[in-house]
């Protein structure tokens, strides 16, 4: 066994992290979604072909990335966009591992952390689906393992401080909780340079080189985002909804008339302000339902109490590690416990790949203290079997919860144990693809159409990614922020303008206030409703 001084990756280490990672997409790809899907993920499998704006934050370095894959001679164009989700997520696991090799000795305890991130609801549901969610993680597993190798020698790993901050700025382009990491990596960079008591000129080489880092990301990112935001495709979400539907937050057309005025409004999330640190939460009945779903969903009781254990052995035995990991934990956990989205749940994956990191540590003390008091004493071959039994033990606390929905997944080679059908109905696979097939080959020619989110990327993904209807334009019918089921009056306008133009308009659906503008008959077999004129018109 090593010295605790020595408790880092090493390149048996890094081979075993691909190893791990290499198994996890395995299994993910084996589960994998297998074609186009509803809702944010069928806009990503769209937009990550046509290159344009996505919702807030725009995702400019998720569709660069993803876009890649799209080469691939295998799947379906949607196919692929998924698989980007389990590579992420492959390599979100060989981080763990990596992670937890800093804070324990034992190579199996940190391998049981990555097992148990990848066994858990949340993260397997979004491995397998396209999604921002896997791939952000990676980055963000992949900052914190510099941080933490940069920390070993502060003045000769000035690279990995670099990359580190260049990739939280990035980060913004993946998802924004990779740049809550920010604050945590600031006190500990300053931390690690106060306790090692270095100079001056070590100080002013370190905090250029995460100034320089920060400043190389920010301008990546603002570079892939006007370029996309210039590219400007009709399923652009700009195009799609925020300038159809600009009235419902006091936007008038010189609002938008500027790359950077229409970037500003994407990183602003001017859709989601009123989820953000609303007046009337109760944090404290937030952090129970935060509880109550990691134990439902994530991960059981006792490897929650092993995570605990981690956390204080690595406060006890690497505080400046243990220290980082807390103040993420709680920084994170801070913010999205103050954010209210739909989705609220997936929001919690930055604390359990957390959490997973400090089950490893947990697992890895327990297996620690078991070699320390048996196998050094005498009758070895005996007391062997009790360290053993302790691995034994620690394999099941992992596995056992989850086995038996996992391993029918891996069978039957779909993820039955998903429960929300909202962007992927599990039992119904292909319904995306039959569905918005055939509403859309019914349309006319040039049609101008509005519909409500859940399908409206996946006709968007039909028609303008495979070429179904490129004709046809697509717009969101009543975005969040408007009322109840409502269409914008600058919608409203638009649509008007087309019907003066003698363009044919549909609605997928009745909504509340069409009939004060138009006249609405069901047609096309009752998949639409056409709007026309009313006679004063």
């Amino acid at each position: 066994m090593e010295t605790l001084d020595e408790a880092q990756p090493d390149r048996k280490d890094y081979l075993l992290a691909l190893a791990a990672g290499m198994v996890g997409l395995a299994l993910y790809v084996r589960t994998l979604a297998p074609d186009v899907l509803y809702g944010d993920s069928a806009e990503f499998q769209t937009l990550a072909y046509t290159l344009g704006v996505t919702h807030s934050t725009g995702y400019p370095i998720y569709l660069l990335l993803a876009r890649p894959l799209g080469f691939l001679p295998i799947g379906s164009p949607a196919w692929r966009v998924n698989l980007f989700s389990a590579v992420g997520a492959a390599v979100t696991l060989g981080n763990i591992f990596l992670l937890a090799r800093y804070l324990t000795r034992s190579r199996i305890g940190a391998l049981l952390g990555a097992v148990a991130l990848g066994l858990s609801y949340t993260f397997w549901s979004q491995a397998i689906i396209a999604e921002v969610y896997t791939p952000a993680l990676a980055v963000l597993s992949t900052v914190l393992l510099l941080l933490w190798h940069w920390h070993l020698a502060p003045t000769e790993r000035s690279r990995a401080l670099l990359l580190a901050a260049a990739l939280t700025a990035l980060g913004l382009g993946l998802h924004a909780f990779v740049v809550l990491i920010a604050p945590t990596a600031v006190v500990f960079v300053i931390l690690t340079l106060v306790l090692e008591r270095l100079h001056w000129p070590q100080w002013r080489q370190a905090l250029f080189t995460g100034v320089a880092g920060v400043a190389i990301g920010v301008g990546v990112f603002l570079i892939a985002s006007l370029a996309i935001d210039l590219h400007n495709p009709p399923s652009s979400f700009i195009r799609v909804m925020l300038y159809p539907s600009r009235s419902i937050w006091g936007l008038t057309p010189a609002d938008m008339d500027s790359p950077f005025e229409r970037l500003w409004l994407t990183l602003a999330g001017r859709q989601w302000q009123d989820a953000m640190f609303p007046k009337d939460l109760d944090i404290a009945d937030e952090f129970v339902t935060y509880w109550d779903r990691l134990i439902r969903s994530e991960f059981s009781i006792p490897l929650l109490l092993c995570a605990m254990l981690g956390v204080i052995v690595a406060l006890h035995t690497r505080p400046k590690l243990g220290a980082c990991w807390v103040v993420a934990f709680v920084t994170i956990l801070y913010f999205v416990l103050h954010y209210q989205p739909p989705d609220k749940d997936i929001f919690y994956l930055p604390t359990s790949m957390l959490i997973a990191v400090a089950i490893g540590s947990g697992a890895g003390a327990a297996l620690e203290w078991t070699h320390r008091h048996f196998l050094r004493r005498r009758k070895r071959r005996y007391l062997a079997s009790l360290y053993v039994l302790a691995v034994a033990l620690l394999i099941w606390m992992t596995v056992q919860p989850s086995s038996a929905t996992r391993w029918q997944a891996l069978r039957e080679g779909v993820a039955g144990f998903v429960e929300d059908e909202y962007v992927y109905p599990v039992d119904r696979p292909h319904e995306p693809r039959l569905v918005a097939t055939w509403r859309i080959q019914r349309l006319p020619e040039n049609a101008l159409v509005i519909s409500d989110w859940r399908p409206l990327y996946t006709m968007l993904y039909l028609a303008h990614v495979e070429r179904l209807r490129p004709d046809i334009l697509i717009l969101e019918a009543s975005p969040h922020g408007a009322e109840w089921n409502t269409v914008a009056d600058s919608l409203i306008q638009e649509l008007e303008n087309a019907l003066r133009e003698g363009r044919p308009v549909f609605a997928n659906q009745v909504y509340r206030n069409l009939r004060d503008h138009f006249r609405v008959q069901p047609a096309l077999g009752g998949e639409w409703y056409q709007l026309s004129l009313r006679s004063r018109e």
